[in-house]
């Protein structure tokens, strides 16, 4: 018997549904099955009828009357509500295991896509991409679903690398090896999909490009740095070419330089301007004789 992992527990495959309809069919008849066993609903409705008459009984030191015991009757939750509500949690338990047994298939598949290497595709290959897009096609079709953004990034990747034709040097390559080449190189994970794989694995120079927005919110491709692919005696690794090269600034000779700031510091010294000195002529005081 084939089980899986859910939830930290093991579970039979044949109990996992295996889409939304099948857990609402499969949810429906566990409910109509459980109206033959003890967990009947019109038994649990007496279960709880009998349970609030105990407690009204408890709370106010007397049994309850006729009109009371009528009232908490009405009170109690009828057994078509039980029967609605135990539906819905079936329903809730089995979408569950679906929706995580889904994205443990999701991300096994995307696993073995991405470890295995490009000279080893087949036919095969594609149906596996086929049914791991239809999964998460399944896995976007209701409110509340999760977020497979990152999963619909690495398919396409791993789509557009796979259907790449390539050198026979770097046929060993797996898809997540380029993709981490890249990476390394400073191409940011959500750029991955829109890179020219085909120029890449055919060991050309090829421009890398990232998605950038406009001024109206428009999107586009901006161009990058180069990558180009080696193959040596110590392996394949990936050369970032840079487009835009550093230029060389040339060295002023020192000689000159010196000169130069001599010139400028003789240039800027300031002249003492001569102090003026002036000649005070003597006031002779007359004196008068009496």
């Amino acid at each position: 018997m084939h089980m899986e992992l859910i939830n930290n527990t093991f579970i039979p495959r044949k109990e996992i549904p295996r889409s939304r309809r099948a857990a609402g069919r499969k949810a429906f008849l566990q409910t109509f099955r459980n109206l033959f066993t003890s967990r009947n609903h019109f038994r649990r409705f007496m279960d709880t009828y009998r349970f609030n008459t105990i407690r009204w009984s408890a709370s106010n030191l007397h049994e309850p009357s006729w009109g009371k015991r009528i009232g908490l009757f009405f009170r109690t939750k009828n057994p078509i509500a039980i029967l609605r509500d135990d539906y819905r949690s079936n329903r809730s338990n089995l979408l569950n295991k679906w929706e995580t047994s889904s994205l443990n298939r999701i991300q096994m598949e995307l696993v073995r896509m991405g470890s295995m290497p490009i000279q080893n595709k087949d036919r095969h290959t594609f149906k596996a991409l086929n049914s791991i897009e239809k999964k998460i096609k399944q896995l976007q079709e209701y409110e509340g679903c999760p977020d497979m953004s990152h999963e619909k990034q690495l398919l396409a990747t791993y789509k557009y690398i796979l259907s790449s034709p390539f050198d026979r040097k770097f046929g060993g390559l797996p898809p997540d090896e380029i993709c981490g080449m890249l990476q390394q190189n400073g191409l940011s994970e959500s750029n991955l999909p829109y890179q020219n794989y085909e120029g890449i694995l055919q060991g050309r120079e090829t421009v890398m490009y990232e998605l950038a927005t406009g001024k109206n919110g428009e999107k586009y491709l901006q161009p990058a740095d180069q990558v180009k692919l080696n193959a040596g005696m110590s392996g394949i690794s990936m050369d970032l070419i840079s487009r835009f090269p550093a230029k060389e600034i040339p060295l002023p000779n020192l000689t000159e330089s010196i000169q130069v700031s001599e010139k400028k510091e003789k240039l800027s010294i300031p002249k003492e301007p001569k102090k003026r000195v002036r000649k005070e002529k003597s006031k002779v005081k007359s004196v008068k004789i009496k």
